[in-house]
């Protein structure tokens, strides 16, 4: 008896079970959630808001991504951005955004080929920066656009349901490339180097934290005449590296060995097709252009967070700085200084790659 008991509950349990509801919901009920990117950067007289709207539904999101209507709002939404001063207690500025659309986008996982950006700027410029080359020579000017010191924050009104998207940033104050030196006009490259030469820069003035991030890249652009009258501008990577200041240092800098100069130019300069390299007659160097990118705390970290992992844990948390919303809002600065080529770098260049 008690045999039976144990089958007959056993049985029960099974029928229950069985009888529960399976089916289940695989996504939550549909939520306005809006998705900012906004970079600024005090040397740019027009900048460029883009906003999105975050979908989910049933099926492949790949597919949903290729229609305009899954991620862009059918409307324009309000949007602007308002300059304070750094104590936060007062307006000087205020521009508003104005729709406008980015045409031959290449195709790629969101739709294509044009998409909706919002546009704008402010009516004037805040100050002029002066080129200065050696020697002591001013070649040109710049137009700064925003106050460096002052705080910026955007706003995001949806006309529709009245909610408002914010956040807020500071910009990246100006610096100073400090080698290759501003005292010469040239830069100089030499084969069998005993040391490595370095590439430095003084830390932005209002990193004092060192948050901010800091991107060399080093170019060397020259010019190709072919055997046909034209001529073609070509621009090769030397080196780039991401670096950051160092406890105690206003300094941040870069080593490179020059040699790496020369196998750089003998390797990547001449085309693997000889029938194309047949057609060049000359080279010409043009300059040697040193970069350096910044991006402030709020971009440092949002690279950070989603640029590839090395280890084996690819899940990685999400990072936004809007409120109201998800994305990023923040700034980025660059400062470059280009120097000739020094005509012994020149001459020592392979007598193959056709420098003249």
């Amino acid at each position: 008896m008690g045999k039976i008991r144990s089958l007959l509950l056993i049985c029960g349990i099974i029928v229950i079970f069985n009888s529960c509801e399976t089916d289940f919901d695989t996504i939550a009920d549909w939520e306005d959630i809006t998705v900012v990117y906004c970079l600024l950067n005090q040397k740019d007289s027009i900048h460029y808001l883009k906003v999105n709207k975050a979908f989910l539904g049933e099926g492949n999101a790949l597919v949903y991504a290729q229609e305009q209507d899954s991620i862009s709002y059918p409307y324009s939404l309000d949007a602007w951005i308002e300059e304070w001063t750094a104590e936060g207690d007062s307006l000087r500025v205020a521009f508003q955004f104005d729709t406008t659309s980015a045409f031959q986008k290449e195709p790629g996982m969101f739709y294509y080929p044009d998409q909706i950006l919002y546009k704008g700027g402010p009516d004037n410029w805040y100050k002029i920066k002066y080129i200065i080359q050696p020697p002591n020579d001013t070649v040109g000017f710049e137009k700064i656009w925003f106050n460096e010191d002052h705080i910026f924050k955007l706003k995001i009104r949806n006309p529709n349901t009245g909610k408002i998207i914010w956040s807020e940033t500071i910009l990246v104050n100006d610096f100073r490339i400090t080698e290759p030196s501003t005292s010469g006009q040239f830069i100089k490259f030499v084969e069998n180097p005993l040391y490595p030469r370095t590439f430095e820069w003084k830390r932005a003035p209002n990193d004092e934290d060192g948050r901010f991030r800091y991107e060399l890249n080093v170019e060397f652009n020259f010019r190709e005449y072919k055997n046909n009258g034209d001529s073609l501008d070509r621009t090769l990577p030397l080196t780039s590296a991401v670096a950051y200041p160092s406890s105690g240092t206003d300094l941040i800098s870069v080593s490179y060995w020059d040699y790496s100069f020369y196998s750089t130019c003998n390797s990547e300069i001449p085309y693997s097709d000889p029938a194309v390299e047949q057609t060049i007659v000359k080279r010409k160097s043009l300059n040697i252009n040193t970069i350096v990118g910044v991006a402030a705390e709020e971009f440092n970290l949002y690279m950070q967070v989603y640029e590839p992992s090395t280890s084996i844990v690819q899940e990685k948390p999400p990072y936004t700085n809007v409120e109201n919303g998800i994305g990023l809002f923040s700034s980025r600065y660059k400062n470059n200084t280009t120097k000739l080529l020094h005509p012994e770098s020149i001459y020592d260049l392979d007598i193959d790659l056709k420098f003249r």
